[in-house]
């Protein structure tokens, strides 16, 4: 499973950037993200269901359609000493209101996390020139066998993120 996922996700870079070509336009951003696991963990469990992370996107806007690529690093997952890197793929509907859905998967304690997630988006894209600020929440369906073998829950989330673009070339929306 693990082999086809990271798989699908190559394909699915592979895409975006043959995409990128004949993108309007094409952004990078930086920015903030905040992440809340909704399991109901017990005190016991020493989980603390609140992260934080920084990410980077990569944004390809084909009309109505974009694609976009990130990447992500959270500080002590789930309050444990291990970072997690996270890449992940959206495809966004919409222009300034926007909505999607997207994939991801996880990389903590030398190990890719035994299933992707996967994330239901809406966002608020406000352009300034060539900069843009992009506000967004989702929630993400993730399960993750080992914790759920230890405390019997998944790993849902809710974010909230924060990110400013800069559009590369073509023209705006």
């Amino acid at each position: 499973m693990k082999r086809f996922t990271m798989g699908a996700c190559f394909v699915a870079a592979l895409i975006s950037l043959s995409l990128a070509s004949q993108a309007s336009a094409t952004s990078i951003g930086a920015g903030l993200h905040y992440l809340r696991a909704i399991g109901d963990f017990d005190d016991e469990d020493n989980i603390d269901e609140n992260d934080f992370g920084v990410l980077g996107s990569l944004q390809f806007n084909l009309a109505m359609l974009k694609a976009e690529a990130n990447a992500e690093y959270v500080f002590s997952y789930l309050g444990s000493e291990e970072d997690l890197f996270e890449p992940s793929a959206y495809l966004i509907f919409g222009s300034m209101i926007y909505g999607g859905a997207g994939i991801g998967i996880g990389h903590i304690n030398g190990d890719w996390q035994s299933d992707p997630f996967y994330a239901l988006r809406l966002g608020v894209a406000i352009p300034i020139g060539k900069l843009s600020g992009d506000i967004y929440g989702t929630y993400r369906f993730q399960k993750d066998d080992d914790l759920e073998d230890l405390t019997g829950e998944d790993l849902d989330s809710v974010t909230l993120a924060g990110v400013l673009r800069y559009q590369l070339g073509g023209g705006g929306e």
